[in-house]
């Protein structure tokens, strides 16, 4: 068997906004930084497409930057190496490097993917995805062109881990087309993949995170102010605060460990809790909803 060998091949990717506004040199910065990261995850399309194939590494510059109606242009250097059967890995390298528009399908349709699966993931509760739901579904159709069906693409896209990153990164890809209501912006040369001025009015103007409705805190060794207690049960009429941490009554709760006959009576002892809080859309902040008594330190104190 030869010996293991590496391959380079280059290629190109082109993003051209047909805004007629002036966009302002960061969202231009910003677009530029976003699209890097979002080329920098196309080797998972790229080994989808040519399963003999396994990208090693890969870099990214500006080729070109045009003013006007903004364009972009990258070229990308991908190394690879062959996975199991060299013979094969290599006969597929070689049809690629002789034919570099193969490769760059591939690698717009990723780009496609990855915007339109971003912006969806981005859309705010209640806003409409007709348009980004028609667009995604029309990736799937190109996929087919460029050697990636549905499933390759989709399992793709479900297994990126950051998927809050990459709908802030796709968000950024879209920004510099919304201050022009007619402005679309082309997707290298797949006609397809053009995202209209429908799908870029759809897509949100900036990626807010879903708020988590509720939170846990764990706290060690603080001090419990009890208001009220129940000698005989551990999950109802015991109340207090935690200073410092809880400054207004809340509702206790003891953990199994915890004997409320040895803490009924007590109004200050010291232990470890858990506290609850639920987030109030009219504050946008959390409140203190529940604390769970984990352990108690009942020991006299030392003079």
């Amino acid at each position: 068997m030869p010996e293991e060998q590496y391959w380079v091949l280059e290629t190109s990717y082109r993003l051209n906004y047909t805004t007629k506004k002036p966009v302002p040199i960061p969202e231009i910065i910003e677009s530029l930084q976003n699209i890097e990261k979002l080329l920098k995850r196309t080797p998972a399309f790229i080994e989808k497409a040519f399963i003999e194939l396994e990208v090693v590494s890969m870099s990214v510059y500006v080729d070109s930057l045009q003013s006007g109606s903004l364009r972009e242009d990258f070229l990308i250097k991908y190394v690879f190496k062959g996975r199991e059967n060299y013979d094969k890995a290599k006969e597929v390298y070689d049809k690629l490097l002789e034919d570099n528009s193969v490769i760059r399908n591939v690698v717009a349709l990723g780009i496609g993917a990855m915007v339109g699966y971003g912006a969806f993931i981005a859309l705010n509760p209640g806003q409409s995805s007709t348009q980004i739901e028609a667009y995604n579904n029309t990736i799937i159709n190109v996929g087919g062109e460029v050697g990636l069906n549905a499933e390759d693409i989709s399992a793709v896209l479900r297994a990126t881990k950051d998927k809050k990153q990459l709908a802030k990164q796709a968000v950024a890809v879209v920004r510099p087309a919304k201050a022009d209501p007619q402005a679309t912006i082309e997707m290298d040369d797949i006609p397809e993949l053009t995202l209209n001025k429908e799908f870029i009015s759809s897509a949100p103007d900036e990626y807010e995170p879903p708020v988590p409705s509720e939170k846990t805190e764990t706290y060690r060794d603080v001090g419990i102010v009890i208001y009220a207690s129940d000698r005989d049960k551990s999950d109802k009429a015991w109340a207090g605060i935690i200073p410092g941490v809880v400054d207004q009554r809340v509702r206790f709760v003891l953990a199994d460990d915890v004997d409320p006959r040895k803490l009924h009576g007590r109004t200050q002892i010291r232990g470890d809790v858990v506290v609850t809080s639920r987030f109030a859309k009219s504050k946008k902040e959390y409140e203190p909803k529940l604390v769970e008594i984990e352990s108690v330190d009942l020991r006299p104190k030392k003079k």
